[in-house]
């Protein structure tokens, strides 16, 4: 999440370790493998997502992975502040209409 120091990673573990503990699998988009360099990156700890792309990440390549698993899943978790972002606004959309077409589809507000 662009803005927030560490783009709110320990969010995203501290939710995947509860949601796993409830059983669900989760696909966390902090925990893929190419978020390895977003760690790495002198933008991290800051969260600042201008700087990240401009050395070189990724985003389409990120948020398309990120949607194909809000279409794919059986549901999203929206962590505390998602309304502040533009990503996960964007993903929640995506999460409205899958949900639209399958009302087993989950919608989980943290």
């Amino acid at each position: 999440m662009s803005g927030y120091p560490e783009f709110n990673f320990p969010a995203f573990f501290a939710a995947q370790k509860r949601l796993e503990a409830e059983g669900w699998t989760v696909f966390n988009p902090a925990a893929k493998e190419s978020e390895k360099k977003v760690q790495q990156d002198v933008s991290f700890s800051e969260g600042d997502a201008e700087e990240l792309v401009s050395n070189g990440w990724d985003y389409r390549g990120a948020f398309l992975w990120d949607c194909e698993k809000v279409i794919y899943s059986d549901g999203i978790y929206m962590l505390p502040g998602w309304e502040k972002s533009i990503g996960a606004s964007a993903e929640h959309a995506v999460a409205q209409f899958i949900k639209k077409q399958n009302p087993e589809y989950q919608i989980i507000y943290g």
